[in-house]
């Protein structure tokens, strides 16, 4: 799966959250998304993460983002878009192999 496909299914479960939301502004690869920065709550992360897990399922790949392997790195997946669609594609080369 191209890189490109796996930072828009992330940028549009975003946007649908800010949408619903009321929050102004766009996503981009830049986006925080954990952290005092971040617009996203406990659970609004917890949601979001869950459509995105939705959509790669629906694709043919279930992958678990909050997984043990997830949070026991050093450098959390979670930071922002960019360092999710890294992992995403990490975890979508081991299932593709």
């Amino acid at each position: 799966m191209q890189r490109e496909t796996i930072e828009g299914a992330i940028i549009t479960a975003l946007n649908d959250y800010w949408e619903t939301q009321g929050i102004e502004g766009g996503v981009n690869p830049d986006t925080i998304l954990l952290g005092s920065d971040s617009e996203l709550d406990s659970m609004a992360i917890v949601n979001v993460v869950i459509d995105i897990e939705c959509y790669f399922q629906d694709q043919g790949y279930n992958i678990s983002l909050a997984s043990e392997r997830a949070m026991s790195r050093k450098s959390s997946p979670f930071r922002n878009v960019t360092t999710l669609t890294d992992y995403i594609s990490e975890l979508i080369e081991e299932a593709s192999k």
